[in-house]
């Protein structure tokens, strides 16, 4: 019969609950420790949890448009959200407004004999 030795770590953590082998195998996954902690700490706010869970079971395409809508707002607290009479809730800011107007304003001026410089 073979003898099987255990290494150092897995001696280290035989005798650790199961919730602390998880959370030692996370941060030996972990390259940005920093991240880790910050994910603990927006996951002490009240209702984070719910709200990551609903986004991450949004659709692929729904999940790219509010990431897209979210990565153009540089200032968070600018962003807006109103509801409407029929249950739509529009979300709104500036810095997205101001992309948008640059987008609509080249697709409607393209030329490609002669593209637009920038200014």
């Amino acid at each position: 019969m073979a003898r099987r030795y255990k290494s150092k770590e897995q001696g280290r953590l035989s005798g650790l609950p199961q919730s602390a082998k998880i959370i030692q195998a996370m941060l030996a996954e972990c390259r940005d420790s920093s991240r880790l902690l910050e994910l603990f700490y927006f996951s002490r706010e009240p209702d984070v949890l719910e709200i990551i869970r609903a986004i991450a079971a949004m659709p692929e395409e729904t999940r790219a448009s509010l990431e897209a809508f979210l990565a153009m707002s540089h200032e968070p607290a600018a962003i807006t959200a109103k509801w409407d009479g029929t249950g739509r809730l529009t979300l709104a800011s500036p810095q997205v407004g101001q992309t948008m107007a640059i987008i609509t304003f080249c697709a409607e001026n393209d030329d490609a004999e002669k593209p637009l410089l920038p200014n």
